[in-house]
Order: C-alpha cells, then structure tokens, then sequence
C-alpha cells in the first residue's frame, strides 16, 4: 500500500504542477493542496502516528463547556500491542449512524432523539474546529458509530487537521461574523485570511462585501436540508477568488472535514440548523478571543507586556526628543508591493521608447523615398519601411496580449 499511495502522490504533484499556472490552479492553490493530502496520506500509513492522533483527540473531547463528555467515547490505544504496521484499539459496541434504529425510528420521541444526538455530534466537531484546533477530517457515516448505550463513537482518526492559532482565531470571529449576519466584518477577516492571488491586481472590498451580503442572506436561517454547506463554502472560496484572493492551502482539510460531516448530518437528520448550534456556544468564544482557557496566564501574560512597555517607553520617547532637537531625526519608509508598479512603468517607457522608433524610421524612410536618386537608396528606404511595420506589428501585438488597451 506505501508504494501505492507514493506512486499515486507523485502522479498528483505532477498534475498540480501542470495546473499551477492555470487559473484554476492558481485560485485553489493546488500545489499546496497536493503537498497537503500528500502528507495527510502518509501520516495515515504510520499507525503510529494514528496512535498519537487519536490519544490527543481523545483528551481534547474529554472535556468541554459545550457537551457532556460522557456521551462521547474515543477508542482507547494499547500502546504495548501497537507498532507502525498494528493498531490496537479499545473494542466499542454499536454500528454506523445511518444504520442504527435511531436514523429510522418515525416516532416523535425517535425524531426528538435523532436531533439531540445530531446535535452532540455537531457541536463536537465545532468545539475541534473553533477551539481545539485539531480535527477529525474524515467524518463521514462509516466513521461515527451510534453506540448500543446511545453514546457516540468517533474511528479512524488517521486523517486529521490543524489550524494554528491565528487562522483559528480569524475563523472564531468569521463564524461569529456569519452568525451576526455582518457582510462587511466577514470582508475585513478574509482580507486577513486570504492573501492576493496576483499582487498587481487590486482587491475590490466593496465588491467582496456586496457578495458576502448576498450570500448571507441567500443562506441564512435555513437547515440542512435547505443548504448546502460545501456548496456554500465554495461559494465564499469562489466570491474571494473573483476578488484576486486565494485561501491558504491547509483550509483544503478542513472544507472536507465539513462536506463530510454535513453529508452525515443531512442523511440522519436533516431538520438540524448549524447556525443554531453555534448560537447558544458564541459567549463562550467571545470568553475565549479575550481571555483564553486559562485567565490567570492570560493576565499574567498582560502584565509582563505591560510592564515591559513601562520600561521602554520612557527611554523611546527620551531618544526621540533627543533625535529632534539635534535635528538628526530621519524618516525610513518602507513601501511594500512596488515591483508591481515599477515594473508597469518600465513596461509604458519601453513601448514609449519602440513608439518613437517606429515613428522615426518611418520618417527617415519617407524622407529617403522623396529624394531617392539611385537604386540603391530605394532599398534601403524599403528596409526601413520592413523594419518599422515590423516593430509596430510587434509593438501592437505586444500590447493586445497584455490585456492593458
């Protein structure tokens, strides 16, 4: 299977490299992408690092604000009798969700119970998304189990994602943007998220927040079996990308930790709503954003800073006065993004440049053929003519190609 999955990863980098000039290849930023899932696959090979995988997803779930962490259960790993080749796990009873009598059971009390366990199973996954920052991104039905004790079992974490802690951040506050149903918020984080597909072109923010707004209200308050997440998530990809922006690589996991949970959710039950289940939990990642899971470090942490800026400031503002009053102070500004535009000049003086010599080999060659006396002067009056319909067909063709009329 190793030598499989190389050779099958090696034909991907390929294909991605043949598309990474490719518009298609530069909006979803498929090299990082192949590089990504290449590396998620391998890890998937080494049952040892499944081992670390599910212990670490196992003690994040154990505890939380949002759910009862009884009613989850994570295999547990017998590290004595797993290698790379062999995992042994704690044996769980039950069957896929889609298949136990609670997906099928039509009675209101089956129904009330169906949408309370959807709704455990979503709001474990919001809290490895938004405060964990480390996830199962293979949820699909085969992968959640409903337990014989009503419990919810989560398998196979061979494939996880992460998100450090600044893309976490800036997603919380997308998340609580989409709930606060804000267009231009949700414009101001993608700008921090994303970065410019081609630095020469100009991001419209206006155009950005006039999508977002569309969007939000096409999508807003609707259940999953009205919505379609992916569809909607590709849409928000696609709404920055029409707006010269590309989202970073590692957000390719986590768009398909989504579908697939979504895919779950809408075959067990899909009257659940996602903005609901996010809702009751957004005091908790305001509480979060500002403090942190430990206030005690956090203000202790404030405190040293604050205390180092007392120190400091008194001898930068000492320095800066004494900067002024000798009359040594200077300014070192530093523009960024500017190849773009010298680059654009130098282009406008070259054509200006071959502009004036077409013009004058024009001239030089009428000039010529009005006082031609000998055969001679008229072939080299033709050459000039050749040469100057030449670089002016260059010159045009030169510019149509540009896109710049």
């Amino acid at each position: 299977m190793a030598a499989v999955v190389a050779q099958d990863m090696a034909l991907f980098r390929q294909i991605a490299g043949l598309l990474s000039a490719t518009d298609f290849g530069k909006r979803y930023n498929v090299v990082d992408l192949a590089d990504e899932f290449s590396a998620s696959l391998r890890n998937e090979l080494d049952f040892t690092q499944e081992a670390n995988y599910t212990e670490r997803l196992r003690q994040n779930l154990s505890t939380s604000r949002w759910f009862d962490p009884e009613q989850i259960v994570v295999p547990k790993v017998y590290r004595h009798l797993s290698n790379r080749k062999i995992l042994v796990l704690e044996w769980i009873e039950g069957v896929p969700i889609l298949k136990s009598q609670l997906a099928t059971g039509q009675t209101e009390a089956d129904q009330a119970a169906r949408h309370t366990f959807t709704s455990l199973a979503f709001r474990v996954f919001l809290q490895q998304y938004l405060v964990d920052g480390f996830f199962h991104a293979d949820p699909h039905p085969g992968n959640l189990f409903y337990l014989t004790d009503g419990r919810l079992g989560i398998l196979d974490c061979g494939m996880m994602g992460t998100l450090n802690p600044r893309m976490q951040s800036i997603m919380v506050e997308l998340v609580l943007a989409i709930v606060d149903f804000d267009p231009d918020r949700c414009a101001q984080l993608t700008l921090q998220l994303a970065e410019p597909m081609d630095i020469s072109q100009p991001i419209n923010v206006a155009q950005l927040q006039a999508d977002y707004d569309r969007l939000l209200r096409r999508y807003h308050n609707l259940n999953l079996s009205s919505v379609n997440v992916s569809e909607a998530f590709s849409q928000i990809i696609e709404a920055a990308r029409r707006n010269n922006l590309r989202w970073p690589s590692n957000i390719g996991l986590l768009t398909k930790s989504l579908a697939n949970l979504e895919g779950a959710g809408r075959e067990f039950d899909p009257t659940i709503n996602i903005i609901d289940e996010v809702r009751p939990l957004m005091i908790d990642l305001f509480r979060q954003q500002l403090v942190g899971n430990n206030l005690a470090q956090t203000a202790l942490r404030t405190a040293l800073e604050f205390k180092q800026l007392s120190l400091d400031s008194p001898r930068q503002v000492g320095f800066l006065l004494n900067r002024l009053t000798s009359e040594t102070l200077t300014l070192n500004l530093a523009l960024q993004d500017l190849h773009a535009l010298r680059k654009t000049l130098d282009d406008g003086a070259n054509r200006r440049s071959f502009s004036t010599v077409v013009g004058a080999l024009i001239i030089g060659a009428a000039i010529i053929s009005a006082s031609q006396q000998t055969p001679q002067l008229q072939i080299v009056s033709n050459v000039l003519f050749a040469v100057a319909s030449l670089l002016g067909l260059w010159l045009i063709v030169t510019i149509l190609r540009s896109g710049n009329r």
